[in-house]
């Protein structure tokens, strides 16, 4: 027959609070490290727009971030589709959205990947869907040639931008009110992010977390993905009215 456990080896104080544990080793690993048990920042809705053809790596690596941030409770993070059939992206791999356009929640978060937009570009549905939900999100990220999905609802006007190396010409023709950067990782200008292709997306979430969260909450979100991360390019948490735009690696 198993001992009775000590009361003091369930039950610990921190903070003026009383915390009960299942183990006496899950207690000494919350009193070894309290802040990776503890977090009280409000969970921000991330809607990721998938759609057939969008670039894996775009919406994948994100999605990865901010499900991984603070070991799951900073964001909720799901898919949304013009439907609820699955897509399929770089040709093998589908994806059941969580939701169709015409039920998702608002988000706080907007990501919008690219890829092979064409289609998406001149769907009347689902670009009024993303600009919805843009006026309603805190904070719209693109990835990729994403950024001309923005662009073509006029969400960069009067901005700064990056996009994919192969798409700058294309951002400069379709944004003319739009200053693109070359050779950035991604560009902040508060409530809309931009990034370059495809990896840089990752560098942006991580931005992201760093401003919606904290930086040590980022650092950890990547040293769990060992992904090199060069921490925010400058204090990311207030970015105000001015443009942050990150260098390249």
């Amino acid at each position: 027959m198993p001992r009775a456990r000590a009361r003091g080896e369930l039950f610990t104080v921190h903070d003026g609070k009383v915390f009960g544990f299942g183990s006496p080793g899950c207690r000494e690993e919350f009193l070894a490290e309290p802040s990776r048990f503890l977090f009280d920042h409000p969970v921000r809705k991330v809607a990721i727009l998938v759609f057939d053809g969008v670039e894996l790596l775009d919406f994948a690596g994100p999605g990865e971030v901010f499900e991984a941030a603070a070991r799951g409770r900073a964001f909720e993070v799901f898919t949304v589709a013009a439907g609820h059939d699955p897509i399929t992206s770089q040709g093998f791999v589908r994806v059941t959205p969580t939701y169709s356009m015409t039920e998702s929640p608002q988000a706080d978060v907007l990501v919008i990947p690219g890829g092979g937009i064409g289609r998406l570009i001149r769907d009347k549905d689902s670009l009024a869907w993303i600009e919805k939900q843009a006026e309603g999100a805190q904070v719209v990220l693109s990835v990729c040639n994403g950024a001309l999905v923005l662009a073509q609802g006029g969400l960069l006007d009067g901005l700064e931008a990056t996009t994919h190396a192969d798409s700058l010409a294309t951002l400069e023709d379709w944004a003319p009110k739009t200053v693109v950067h070359k050779g950035r990782r991604f560009v902040d200008n508060g409530k809309i992010v931009t990034s370059a292709g495809v990896s840089a997306g990752i560098d942006a979430a991580l931005h992201l977390v760093a401003r919606l969260v904290d930086e040590p909450t980022a650092r950890a979100t990547a040293t769990y993905m060992e992904y090199e991360w060069q921490g925010p390019p400058t204090a990311a948490s207030s970015p105000g009215p001015s443009v942050t735009v990150s260098g390249a690696r």
